[in-house]
């Protein structure tokens, strides 16, 4: 536990630079460029590589970040990787063609409506967890326990029609 406690500790300021040391030093800036290009990043996301580098001494090349970034944007926008993009809560990066975004803002929506539903079913799934808590700290003759039954049934109903829903919604 106290492990798990200090990665999470940890977790925010891994955030803070896109690459160690170590990558900064030994960076294949067409390789990097590339990894950013295939998780949408736009152009101005070298500044980032810029800042964590710069405290060691190690600055972009900017014209093959650039080439990799372009070579694997196509695997970016994709249908398939809008629809992730939305399913994990994330709009569409506009970094894609315009030829290409009528099918790929589409694939985003439904990726975000399977995200929202599945969020609505999380908190249907907690309030009947709290609603199972309260039940089991009431009395059976207790007079709340009649709302709180068909409450709960009410909610089991509604996980099961947004379950339904969100199947459509699926890629």
């Amino acid at each position: 536990m106290r492990h798990l406690a200090l990665l999470l500790l940890l977790i925010p300021l891994a955030g803070c630079a896109t690459l160690s040391e170590d990558q900064c030093r030994a960076a294949d800036w067409q390789a990097i460029g590339r990894q950013d290009g295939s998780n949408g990043r736009t152009p101005d996301y070298i500044e980032k590589h810029a800042r964590a580098c710069n405290q060691y001494g190690v600055a972009p090349v900017r014209s093959e970040w650039e080439k990799g970034r372009q070579q694997d944007l196509p695997l970016y926008c994709r249908p398939a990787r809008a629809w992730e993009e939305g399913a994990d809560g994330r709009r569409l990066s506009p970094v894609c063609p315009a030829k290409d975004l009528p099918q790929l803002e589409r694939a985003n929506f439904r990726g975000l409506t399977y995200h929202r539903i599945g969020q609505d079913i999380s908190e249907a799934e907690r309030e009947i967890g709290r609603i199972n808590a309260a039940l089991s700290g009431l009395p059976a003759d207790a007079p709340d326990r009649a709302a709180l039954i068909s409450e709960r049934a009410s909610l089991r109903l509604d996980i099961a029609m947004s379950r339904a829903e969100r199947a459509l919604y699926r890629y």
